[in-house]
């Protein structure tokens, strides 16, 4: 279709975008012991580590895919994801975001928080996907093989931190305790969104009925502001076998599935610039947790 432009306003900054598509305007028994504070405030307690004495942490990078349901072209995408989903070799090497950003109006799947994360990484051709916390894209191609090659290049054997994870709900809040063992002395920041699976909302362009069906859709990052929504909470420079971790409140949308929910954690490193980029990711269940992955 015909490329144009338009501004998109964002909170803290205003960005032009040029679409490709035309736009318009777990066993809660499995987490461990808590206790209940005399306010009936939960406190959450980590799983135990598996492996103490080791920081030889599994690795998984982020595709994060732009898209919306009034993309034409996205279904493209969303077939090469799925072919992705189903090689068992790339099972292990990353998670999925989906940031459906394309049209508010219309897409059971659209959030604010997805609109924040693609004005702040994609290039504004959609469908686009990108990777980690930075503007890395597959340009205009949708191949399988092209997103595996990316894939490929950024994961590696061993990350830089590992990551351990528990929430519970009380009511309509959902509580979060994340942690990190650092592998790599660096500084670090925890962030914490939820994401949501089975959204069903009419996908224009769709060949099949499956693409209907939205999954790991974002729909809120835990912080104050935008950057630490994004980023995650800065901790203390950590030494190499150190850890840490941060607490997140979120309150849960009525409107959302509870039970087609979970917490996406994201561990991101300061480079030697000062920047943030993602170090490593994990998905914990709602009412559930995540141990430390070794490899």
């Amino acid at each position: 279709m015909n490329a144009f432009l338009r501004t998109w306003a964002a909170a803290l900054v205003a960005l032009t975008f040029v679409a490709g598509c035309e736009k318009p305007g777990n066993d809660p028994e499995a987490i461990g012991p808590d206790t209940q504070n005399p306010d009936g405030n939960i406190t959450l307690e980590l799983p135990a580590d598996p492996q103490p004495q080791s920081t030889d942490f599994s690795h998984r990078i982020m595709l994060l895919q732009h898209t919306g349901t009034y993309c034409s072209n996205c279904p493209r995408l969303m077939s090469s994801l799925k072919i992705l989903a189903e090689d068992q070799a790339y099972a292990g090497k990353y998670q999925h975001v989906a940031a459906h950003s394309y049209n508010e109006t219309g897409d059971a799947a659209y959030s604010q928080a997805a609109a924040h994360l693609s004005q702040a990484f994609c290039s504004g051709y959609y469908p686009e996907l990108t990777f980690n916390l930075t503007k890395d894209n597959t340009g205009t191609s949708t191949d399988p093989e092209t997103i595996k090659a990316h894939t490929d290049a950024l994961h590696k054997e061993t990350a830089d931190a590992g990551i351990t994870a528990v929430s519970r709900r009380n009511g309509s809040t959902l509580s979060i305790k994340a942690g990190i063992k650092a592998a790599k002395a660096g500084t670090y920041r925890i962030a914490a969104w939820v994401l949501e699976d089975g959204i069903r909302s009419k996908q224009e362009g769709a060949s099949e009925d499956w693409q209907n069906t939205h999954n790991n859709a974002v729909r809120i990052m835990a912080g104050k502001t935008l950057n630490m929504k994004i980023y995650g909470e800065k901790l203390d420079p950590m030494a190499a076998g150190e850890t840490a971790q941060a607490e997140f409140a979120v309150e849960m949308d009525p409107a959302w599935d509870a039970d087609n929910c979970k917490v996406f954690v994201l561990v991101n490193a300061a480079g030697t610039d000062g920047r943030y980029d993602l170090a490593n990711c994990a998905i914990c269940p709602l009412d559930g947790s995540v141990e430390y992955q070794y490899n």
